[in-house]
């Protein structure tokens, strides 16, 4: 069998990659039910999706003309990931607020050729405002919103 689609092809090995990721993590937590679930039930049923999603884009890759895999840029990626510790160091201090915002602002300057700083700011303004909306007033978590004085 050739590959004929390889971006889907390791686009799925990654999903699937992930998904072994998440069952591996599942199978020493009690799994519980739909009704009371358990601390395993959420990354057990991540992980199956993954899977069916990587088991589909590996499956298509066969059958369907796709893209080839472009050259790796290692710089934006990066970028992504200093974005992302940025936001782990700071949401303690900063509060949930400006470290979403600093996160989404970094994370778009890994496209720098694309960026605009008008749609990072309005971006990171609406993930924001979800953000806050969902996990301090939905869910009740005891996260900072504001920097701490």
């Amino acid at each position: 069998m050739t590959i004929r689609a390889p971006k889907d092809f390791w686009s799925g090995l990654m999903f699937l990659a992930f998904a072994a990721v998440a069952l591996l993590s599942a199978r020493g937590y009690s799994l519980g039910s739909a009704g009371k679930m358990g601390p395993g039930y959420f990354p057990l049923l991540l992980g199956l999706v993954l899977a069916l999603i990587g088991a589909i884009l590996v499956a298509r890759s066969f059958v369907i003309q796709g893209e080839r895999v472009g050259r790796l840029s290692v710089l934006p990626l990066m970028v992504v990931v200093l974005g992302v510790c940025l936001f782990a160091f700071s949401i303690e201090t900063l509060g949930l607020v400006v470290a979403l915002v600093a996160v989404t602002v970094v994370s778009a300057l890994a496209s720098w050729k694309d960026f605009r700083l008008r749609e990072a700011a309005l971006l990171a303004a609406a993930l924001a405002a979800f953000a806050v909306g969902v996990f301090v007033y939905g869910l009740r978590l005891p996260l900072p919103v504001w920097p701490a004085l």
